[in-house]
This record gives structure tokens, sequence and C-alpha cells, in this order.
């Protein structure tokens, strides 16, 4: 049974057990983890295990649109951000769910959709950053927003919804 008061990372793994998976925080021996959270063992074909890198994202401001997802290039130091890391799903936590994607399949659609601004000017605000490439001053980070609908289609696409009034 779902707990009452989850942590979203909790109530992540929760949903993920519910669903056959058994989920585990990432340990520091987990070799090839950069910017993974949780890993999730479940059955593949035939029965056999299969491990599955997640990277687990937080919902940061619950005002924030909800139709709009954060995606991290380079992160405040100006390392390769967690688009480039090695999990192969990331997934958005939202008020009322969990959006699932394949990470690389998401990288080769931002790569492909032509919706990104790259050839305009960094914006310095927040509110400025859909499809265009944000910078915080004092930071090293570059990262935009995209809107869920267009990312609806892609094959990975899933999305696990939170029990009714388990908002976290």
């Amino acid at each position: 049974m779902l707990q009452q008061k989850s942590s979203y990372k909790s109530l992540f793994e929760e949903l993920a057990s519910h669903r056959g998976y058994t989920p585990r925080k990432k340990n520091r021996g987990d070799e090839n983890c950069k910017n993974v959270s949780h890993i999730l063992t479940g059955k593949g074909k035939e029965g056999k295990p299969i491990k599955v890198k997640v990277d687990l994202k937080k919902i940061k401001n619950k005002k924030q649109d909800q139709n709009w997802l954060w995606i991290e290039f380079k992160n405040a130091s100006g390392r390769s951000g967690w688009i480039h890391g090695d999990a192969h799903f990331v997934v958005f936590e939202r008020k009322e769910d969990f959006i699932f994607v394949n990470r690389k399949e998401l990288l080769s659609w931002i790569g492909s959709s032509n919706k990104i601004r790259y050839d305009l000017p960094f914006v310095t605000l927040a509110k400025k950053a859909k499809y265009r490439i944000y910078k915080r001053a004092g930071e090293k980070d570059e990262i935009t927003q995209i809107k869920v609908d267009d990312i609806k289609d892609l094959k990975s696409f899933q999305i696990w919804k939170k029990p009714d009034g388990k908002s976290t």
C-alpha cells in the first residue's frame, strides 16, 4: 500500500515496485552511473533480469507550469549536463505524475527537432528559457525548457500516475 506522505524518491520507488521492478538508489560502487539516481531491476525478454538506469528529476517549483520540462546541457560547473549522462531513462516528477523518457531518444529529438534556438543569444531570465539556452548569472550551466506535448510521441514516453492525493 502506498504511503500517505512520501518524498518524491520513496513515492517513485513504491510506484516502481508496484509495476514489478525492484528499485534501489545508486551506490558509490556502481560503474557507469554518471547522472543516475536509481537502478530498476526487472524482467526482460525470456525472463532474464535487466537493469535500467534512471535519473529522477524532482519538481523544483510546484508553481511552475507542469507542461514544461527543464533540460540540462551543461551543469553549474560547466561540465556535461545530465542529458549527456549514463541513465537509460530520465524521469521528471510533476504534481500528479512522473514522466519517463529514454535519455538517448530525448537527446536525439532535441538535436533533430530544430525547436531549441542555439543560434540566438543566451537568455538570463528563467521565464524566457522556453526553447532558448538559459544561463544563470555567475554559473556555467546551460539549460532550456521544452514542452511536454512535443515529446509525447517519442516511442519511450510513459506517464506513471501518482495515486490520488499523493503529490509530494
